[in-house]
Parts: structure tokens; sequence; C-alpha cells
């Protein structure tokens, strides 16, 4: 239990420091999308909405091949302006989808080195992720926007529908699971948060940084870490017991938090003024 408390703490907050230090390093090279705005957050909420359904429903390798086409994807545009050269990106990338699938399929292989593969795939993507909606243009409002519906939608798949847990027990010992796992026990209990509230909880300081400042992003990043870290302790503990829906306690923090420094601020800083302000190194 112990162990599981740490190795998820730490992934926790891997992904949401890698996401900040990458933030201020590397330009991503961003896909034909356009500018990040509040149609795409319209967008990626009924994306949100739609894909568990498609997983419960689509046969298990579809959803296996989905997985990893979306791991490849993150993975390689994460690695890219880190490691530039073309054949040492597509190695790196290989390297951890092979390494994943075959610690998920090998029946010989122990469990540990799975969750351990798992994870490394999830943090990456989620530094991927989180930049290149960052580095889009994405808003801290988008963000606050996202985040409030986003924990509206996690009481009702997880409190009200058992759609959280059925996704869960179907896909924890998929390949390219999207979410950070590890098992407490040997009777079947795990501590497990999912990719999107990590994905929100790592994007959030960078959006922040860039509308009101480097105080205001490491505030978020301290907050987002600690309702995860509260939350995973709660659980440990027994305080709470079951499924908690973790937007429900990020959501209000960043939308109290983007409220807080618009009313500070009066406005957000565009791209222009904030690369004005912090120039990268």
């Amino acid at each position: 239990m112990v162990l599981a408390t740490f190795i998820m703490l730490m992934n926790t907050a891997a992904a949401i420091l890698l996401s900040w230090l990458y933030f201020r390093r590397y330009a991503m090279t961003r896909p034909p999308i356009g500018v990040f705005n509040l149609g795409d957050v319209a967008v990626m909420i009924g994306v949100v909405i739609l894909i568990p359904f498609l997983y419960m429903l689509l046969p298990i390798w579809i959803v296996t091949c989905l997985l990893a086409v979306a791991s490849f994807r993150f993975l390689y545009f994460a690695w890219e302006p880190v490691l530039r050269s073309v054949w040492a990106i597509w190695l790196e990338t290989i390297y951890l989808v092979g390494a994943n699938l075959l610690t998920a399929l090998l029946p010989q292989m122990n469990p540990a080195w799975f969750f351990t593969i798992n994870n490394i795939v999830i943090v990456i993507s989620v530094v991927g992720v989180t930049n290149l909606w960052a580095q889009s243009g994405m808003k801290a409002r988008d963000a606050a926007i996202l985040a409030a519906a986003l924990a509206i939608y996690d009481v009702i798949a997880t409190s009200i529908l058992p759609l959280t847990n059925d996704l869960f027990n179907r896909l924890e010992e998929l390949p390219f699971a999207p979410e950070l796992a590890w098992p407490i026990n040997a009777v079947g209990e795990w501590l497990v948060i999912g990719l999107g509230d990590l994905v929100l909880a790592a994007v959030f300081p960078l959006v922040m940084r860039k509308a009101f400042g480097r105080t205001a992003g490491i505030f978020a990043m301290i907050i987002g870490l600690g309702a995860i870290s509260l939350v995973i302790l709660s659980l440990i503990s027994r305080l709470l017991v079951g499924t908690f829906p973790v937007m429900v306690l990020l959501g209000p923090l960043m939308v109290l938090q983007y409220a807080y420094w618009y009313r500070r601020q009066k406005q957000e800083r565009t791209t222009w003024q904030y690369l004005q302000a912090e120039p990268m190194n």
C-alpha cells in the first residue's frame, strides 16, 4: 500500500512537473489544427462523452489498436522537439510502444513491468498533449470551462452511472490503458488516475502561466498536485471508498483560480505578450 501510494504520487508529480519544464524549453511542431478556441472545447467535451461508450461497445482488439495509435502519436509529438533526429524519434517511440505491448501480452512477464512501462507512456503522453494544447493557443478561460464541464460529467459518469468503473475494469490490463495505475494488494484493489484528470491537472498550470504569469502557474501546479495527492491519501486511509470523481475537486479549484487571477489582472495575456514578458531561453 505504501509502495502504491509512493509510485502514484511520483508519477503524478512527474507528469505535472515535466509538462511545466517542457513548456519553457521546447516548441512543439504543431499539426495543422489552428488556434485552440471555445469551439475546440465544445468538441473535446463531446469526445470525452462519446469515447467511453465506444470503448465499452467496440471489440477489445479494436480498442487496443485505437489506444496504440493514440499513444504512438502522443509519444512522437512529445519526442520530436527533444530528440530532433527522425531516426531517434522513431526508435524511442517504437521502443516504448513495443515494450508496452510485450509487458502486457506475454503471460510470463511480471505485472509490475507492465504497470511501470504503461505509466511511463502515460506520463510522456501527458507532456505531449498538454504542451500541444498550451502551445496551440489554449487560454486559461478555455481550460477553466473544460474543467467545469468535466466536473459535471465526472459526477454523472462515476457517482450516478457505473460508466467509469465499467471502463476501468475493461481497460485496466490492456496495453496503453489511458490511466496511471498500480495495484494496492493481491485481491484486486487498485489506485487509478484517469488520463483526462491528469491532463487537466498538468495543462492548467501552463495556460495560467501564459495568461497571468509565473506565480499563477506555480500556484496552479501546487494546487493541482495537492488535490490529487489528497484524493490518493484519502483512498489509502479509507476516508474515501470506491471510485472518486477527481474532477469534482479539481474542476471547482481551477474555476476559482481563474476567477481570482482574472479579477486581479482584468485580462489574460496573449501568447505574444507572454513571450515578451518571459522570453524563452
